[in-house]
């Protein structure tokens, strides 16, 4: 018994020293702790905005942002995901592929920001509006100088990680002191580009100590444009599936309809979180990785989507699970009727998940072409579905959309993410939903009994994890 004791010991001691010299585990837990703190940080005040504001103007601030994501579509948004991968490739080009692409963005910016003072003007007749959706438009310019992206690109993530967490807390500050009644809901639409600004500046200040920018002339800047020009089409079209039912939401059910659904949707977004994290810490490194060794890559590739998989499977369970707790302490007894809501797009959450293991790979290997085609579907879905559902259904059609949008993406990404990589055996998808079945009726039971919450979570995550404990056990492998 001593020897077989000390035996694991050992075992432990050599995985810590793997661990400790893994990039990917370091980036991912430095990427991972930041992007918890922030999160928890902007957690606390998560329903602040919509209990100040109220359903209508919550609503509100949820158009203006939906407005300048479809502004952003001029950006050219696939440049970011181009020029991270061409920074991974040869990071010896980090200074030209940064000025050619913030070239590029700023007057793509500059062109949508007058393309959103137009649309106002026309088209908006309320000025509380048009002023609302103005201050959200400017998060237009913050988009186009951000260098996270290069940071990713050299793979430096903890790096947008730490100043994401200082840009939470400016987030939480500024919400907290300028943001007392609905009559501040200007002050609601500045505070995010104010702090995102912020964030900028100080990401230039690193980022310019270890690149230096170059020129790399007119016909360069062409050909980025053009070589990121699938990914654009790509970036556009999850914008539009994105937000197109929160424009049929209010088209059709007004603002303070829009004001219920985004309560359930912005914990949607607050839950994709996760995937997007680990994808900005494994899409540089597969990137790098599908050019030297395709072997690795490939096994790298099904082992990301294997973790987006286990985690997705928990989160889901424990957003249908405990849906009217969560929507109870964050939002109050005016945002009730969005527990039903969060529930169907619970479904959401678990495929966001899988569609990112998926997509991200394929973006990895080149397959940008592809990518539309998935996107494209989902976009159908999106719109096509809103308009059929929502006016027949209310919000409630609008959930059933946001729960078929990433599942519709995910089977047609299939095909191809079996002929690149290779299919995941069968297991790794009974276990973790299996595991998730447990955990929603652990939760019921629990809270049948009068257990907290502060308890029930604890109890369901012990659960998940030893049924699927394989899984992770294959990943760590």
């Amino acid at each position: 018994m001593w020897l077989l004791g000390q035996e694991r010991l050992e075992r432990l001691h050599l995985l810590a020293q793997r661990l400790r010299r893994s990039s990917v585990f370091i980036n991912l837990l430095s990427v991972s702790g930041a992007t918890v703190v922030g999160r928890l940080i902007s957690l606390v005040v998560l329903g602040y905005p919509a209990r100040v504001l109220g359903p209508e103007r919550f609503g509100m601030i949820g158009f203006g942002l939906s407005v300048t994501a479809y502004a952003s579509i001029l950006l050219s948004p696939g440049l970011l995901v181009w020029g991270t991968r061409a920074v991974a490739r040869d990071r010896r080009r980090a200074g030209e592929i940064l000025v050619t692409v913030r070239s590029i963005q700023l007057v793509l910016a500059l062109l949508s920001y007058g393309a959103l003072a137009a649309y106002c003007w026309f088209c908006l007749k309320s000025y509380e509006e048009r002023g609302v959706v103005l201050l959200c438009g400017l998060a237009l310019f913050n988009a186009a100088l951000s260098v996270d992206w290069v940071f990713n690109g050299l793979e430096l993530m903890r790096v947008p990680a730490g100043l994401g967490v200082v840009t939470a807390l400016l987030n939480v500050a500024g919400l907290l002191v300028f943001v007392h009644s609905p009559k501040d809901v200007y002050h609601c639409a500045l505070v995010v580009p104010a702090a995102a600004f912020i964030n900028i500046l100080l990401g230039y200040s690193l980022l310019l100590r270890s690149v230096r920018p170059a020129w790399p002339g007119v016909q360069a800047a062409k050909a980025a444009a053009v070589a990121s020009l699938p990914l654009g089409v790509t970036m556009a079209l999850v914008l539009v599936l994105h937000y197109a039912n929160n424009f049929i939401v209010r088209a059709y059910l007004g603002s303070a309809a829009l004001g219920i659904f985004l309560a359930a949707y912005r914990l949607v977004e607050l839950a994709g979180t996760l995937p997007n994290l680990v994808s900005t810490v494994f899409l540089p490194r597969l990137a790098r990785m599908a050019v030297e060794d395709t072997v690795v890559a490939g096994r790298q590739a099904r082992q990301f989507a294997l973790l987006l998989i286990v985690a997705g499977a928990f989160v889901a369970s424990m957003t249908w699970a405990e849906a009217p707790a969560i929507i109870r302490i964050l939002y109050g007894a005016r945002y009730v009727s969005a527990v039903g809501l969060l529930r169907l797009m619970a479904v959401a959450v678990f495929f966001n998940f899988a569609i990112y293991g998926y997509t991200n790979a394929m973006i990895s290997y080149g397959k940008d072409q592809v990518m539309i085609f998935v996107v494209a579907v989902s976009t159908v879905v999106s719109v096509g579905g809103g308009l059929l559902l929502v006016p027949r259904l209310g919000t409630t059609g609008a959930a059933l959309v946001v729960a078929g949008i990433d599942l519709s993406g995910w089977l047609v990404s299939l095909p191809c993410y079996r002929r690149t990589i290779g299919s995941l055996h069968l297991q790794a998808w009974v276990r973790p939903l299996l595991g998730a079945a447990a955990v929603v009726l652990l939760s019921w039971a629990l809270q049948q009994a009068g257990v907290p919450l502060w308890a029930r979570v604890p109890a369901a995550a012990l659960v998940y994890l030893g049924v699927a404990a394989p899984e992770l056990k294959s990943i760590l492998r």
